[in-house]
């Protein structure tokens, strides 16, 4: 064992890396477009059901999409990528933590 004065410092980067609008591009976008419009899946559901198709088909649809907004979340993120995640967590946390401080 080393004794205290010989042990070497390390630093622990705790803080997720900084990237700015530009650097995540199109990507960022795109799955913010996707998120956004995947919830006009669900004012179709009343429709499906309202429909003279097979009780089959009107399921599955229906189904489908219900869970739109969940795969899409799922699709986006993928597409996004690490650096579009950092900066979307980054800016809602900030924006968050200053609303919780106006409303103290």
């Amino acid at each position: 064992m080393a004794s205290p004065k010989h042990r070497e410092e390390v630093s622990v980067k705790t803080a997720d890396p900084e990237f700015t609008a530009e650097q995540i591009g199109w990507r960022f976008a795109l799955g913010t477009v996707l998120i956004v419009g995947s919830y006009a899946a669900w004012p179709l559901i009343p429709m499906v059901l309202a429909s003279v198709w097979a009780p089959s088909l009107k399921a599955a649809l229906s189904a489908l999409f219900g869970a739109t907004p969940f795969l899409s979340k799922l699709i986006a993120i993928a597409l996004m990528g690490r650096p579009a995640y950092y900066f979307l967590k980054r800016t809602l946390f900030s924006r968050l933590r200053r609303s919780a401080g106006t409303a103290k």
